[in-house]
This record gives structure tokens, sequence and C-alpha cells, in this order.
């Protein structure tokens, strides 16, 4: 697996959002359960101790393993989903903690992004990008690149794992994350210059959670998906909304010869 090209389609739609924010950046957390208190043991008698509770991360074993086929046909699970929502943040590449949503329904998109303390939306639809400012309700239109063969460019599923080689992956284990069981892999190629470790979701092989960093532990980043939904996503998420105006970028930018 290419490392950088794996970080730049997992950041892809991240790095849009935030674009267009410096243009003008499993399941719902528990909470953590409170200890009670243990009670004085009695004189003349040996406190108990309590035993170490141990992580969630199995070390694999003959029925807690990965083949490489069985780790392509994960990675490859993900292009099923036709709809999907999910909220991640992201941490470390020396800017503030980012919180994005991300809902996708086939080739479209709609991105809500927190920075500096403000939200942002971006959609990105079969024709064009849009960027919504709530407090002017204006949606600038913008057109969507071109690749080799002049079509338009779209986002889809398959983006996040067509460069995935399985045999670069060594399987860890498995961990329940925010309630998410989700299978543990990392690259083992670390003379390419980034080493990234992976929680991938048992049933549809989503990256539920990413660390990467260099060789010498710079640029460091994590990435955490915290609620995750498949299916029932409205049209509407992916549609100007009612009396909102158009600003056509396209109109305004002049044509290169």
């Amino acid at each position: 697996m290419n490392k950088k090209s794996l970080l730049i389609r997992w950041l892809s739609v991240l790095m849009v959002s935030l674009l267009f924010a410096l243009f003008v950046g499993c399941s719902s957390k528990e909470e953590p359960s409170v200890p009670g208190e243990t009670p004085p043991a009695e004189e003349g008698e040996e406190e108990e101790e309590t035993p170490e509770e141990t992580p969630g991360e199995e070390n694999p074993s003959e029925e807690n393993t990965l083949s490489a086929e069985e780790l392509k046909e994960l990675f490859g699970s993900g292009k099923d989903m036709a709809e999907i929502y999910y909220e991640m943040n992201v941490t470390g590449m020396g800017s503030e903690n980012t919180i994005s949503r991300m809902y996708m329904k086939g080739s479209k998109m709609r991105a809500e992004s927190e920075v500096m303390g403000q939200t942002f939306v971006m959609i990105h639809g079969e024709d064009a990008l849009y960027i919504l400012d709530d407090s002017s309700k204006t949606a600038m239109k913008m057109p969507l690149g071109e690749n080799a063969e002049g079509e338009q460019e779209t986002f889809t599923m398959d983006d996040f794992t067509s460069d995935v080689d399985e045999t670069d992956m060594t399987y860890v284990g498995k961990e329940t994350l925010n309630g998410v069981s989700c299978h543990v892999v990392e690259s083992t190629k670390l003379e390419e210059g980034y080493h990234v470790k992976m929680w991938l979701h048992e049933e549809y092989g989503f990256p539920m959670k990413m660390e990467s960093h260099n060789k010498d532990g710079s640029e460091a980043f994590v990435m955490e998906v915290t609620d995750f939904k498949v299916g029932d996503l409205s049209d509407a998420l992916f549609e100007v909304p009612e009396g909102y105006e158009i600003v056509d970028m396209g109109n305004l930018i002049p044509s290169v010869p």
C-alpha cells in the first residue's frame, strides 16, 4: 500500500471541508463509569487485590486472526455501503481539534465542519460544489474538477480502499472502539516514510480510527470516528435549501485559453 496515497485519500474529504472554511480546516461515546468506593478491610483481614482490567485489544491467535485474503475482503466490504454518515475527530498535524460530519450517498457528499467555533457546510453534488453560508443565506457554486478522461471527478466509497495492499499490513487483533468491534491492522514497511495503524469496522471494513506518524515520530495525527450509521439518508441533505441565493463562481472566474 502506498502510505502517502492512503493518507491523502483518507484526508481528502476532511481537507476539502477545511479548505472551504479557510476560504471565508460507531456509536455515540459512552460516559465513563465512576467506580464505587471499596469499604475498608476489617482489622486482621488482608485486603483483596483487585485485578487490573485487560485492554480491549487482543493478541492474534489461530482463532483470532485474518489471512491476507480475509483482509482483502474486509477492505473491499466498504464498497457495498451506498449510504453512510459518520462523525469524526481529528487531532494533530499542528492544528486544533477538528470535528467533521460526513454524509455520503452514491456520488453525492455533504460535509459539516466545526472550525474555530463556527460550523461550515459544503455540498458535493452531481454537477457542482456548493459552499453554504447560513448567515447570509447564500450558496457559492463551483464547478467540479475533471479527470484525465475529461469526466467530472466525484468521490465514492471506493476511494477509501482502492490503494490498499493487504500484504503490506500486519494483523494486530480485535478491539472494541466506542462500542464497535474492530479489526486492528498496522503497516509494516516503515521505510516508505509513514507508520499507519487502523481500526477497521468488523462488518464494513470502514476505518473507525487511524493513527499515523513519520518514522521519527513527527507529523503525528489521529482520526477517530465517534458516530457511524449506514443507510437511510434523505436526498434533502445534498440539496441547497430553499431561500438561499446561489452565486455561480464559475461565471466570476475568467476562462483560461
